[in-house]
Parts: structure tokens; sequence; C-alpha cells
């Protein structure tokens, strides 16, 4: 029975550092965030676009700085601060509409990636000091950006469906006097 006690502390004492030797079952993924963010076709497409779309308001605005470096006086200034001004201000809010969303869209791939390969966490290659490359997901990232598709034209706004939404409405009421007195006859 002495023999016993202490062959059962052993035993007791072996299984629990087993059990703590063993690995958590974490799976991590670490992704270059830069790299996944702007090597992708989503992103080429939306600088496409913003070129595209600044196109008009640049050569307005070198028009207006032309015409000042001909004939400089307070109207062609005031044009041509006018015309920057507006280069400026439609870019940079077009700009940041536009990240926001390729920002958007690459968080849901991140997150659907990570649900779909049982990951735990998602690491940014920036913020980790030492990897193993067999953790490294930038390249199936920017393959998962590469097959989606945004539209990044600007939504009409509601203001100017709203005028074709009234007119049914102003037809039915124009129509109902009518009704009214053919009923009074």
């Amino acid at each position: 029975m002495k023999r016993i006690l202490p062959l059962i502390g052993i035993i007791v004492l072996v299984l629990g550092l087993s059990a703590c030797n063993q690995e958590p079952s974490v799976k991590i993924g670490i992704v270059d965030e830069a790299a996944a963010f702007k090597d992708n076709k989503v992103a080429t497409e939306a600088m496409a676009y913003l070129q595209e779309m600044g196109k008009p308001l640049q050569e307005k605005a070198e028009a207006a700085y032309k015409a000042m470096q001909e004939n400089q006086n307070e109207e062609t200034v005031a044009a041509y601060k006018l015309a920057m001004g507006e280069l400026q201000n439609t870019m940079t809010a077009e700009q940041q509409r536009i990240v926001a969303m390729v920002d958007g869209k690459f968080n849901e791939v991140l997150e659907n990636y990570r649900k779909e390969k049982g990951l735990t966490l998602i690491l940014s290659k920036q913020s980790v000091i030492s990897s193993s490359e067999t953790v490294d997901i930038t390249k199936d990232i920017v393959n998962a950006m590469n097959g989606i598709q945004l539209d990044f034209t600007r939504p009409e706004p509601a203001a100017e469906a709203a005028p074709e939404a009234a007119a049914p409405a102003e037809a039915a009421e124009a129509a109902a006097p009518e009704a009214e007195s053919k009923k009074a006859e």
C-alpha cells in the first residue's frame, strides 16, 4: 500500500504534465495587409475609377490655370481657386467613399476566410515579430479579393427619384376631382 500511493501520485503528476504540454488548438493566419489591400483587382479598378472620374475636373482646373496665367485678374484667379477647390473637395470625398467600400469588402473577405479555414484569428504581418511562411495567407486573400466585383459609381440621389414617384400621385389627385364631378352629373 505504501508503494501504491506514491505510484498513483506519480501517475497523476505525469498525466497532469502531459495535459499541460499539449498544444492548444489555435489556428492562426498572418496577412500582409498593405500588400493584400493594394495588390488586387478591386484596388486597381478603384484607382482607375478615381482617375477617370477626376479627368474632367482636372481639365477644368488646368484650363482655369492657363486662363489665369494669360490674364491674371480677380476673375481668373477666383475661377482658378473655384476649380481647384471643386477638384480637391470632390476627389477627397470620392477617395474616402471608395476606400471605405474597398476596406469593407476587404474585412468581409478576411472574416469569411477565417471562418472557412477554421482559423481562430488572423494577425497583421506588420505586428508579428516572427512566423512561419506556412501561416502567411496574403496570397489567398489577394486571390479572394480578385474574385470580387464592386460598382464604384455613385448611386443616384433619392431626390431625383422623388419627382418620378410624385408624378403618378399627382396624376391620381388630378383625376380624383374629375371622377367626383362625373358622379355629380
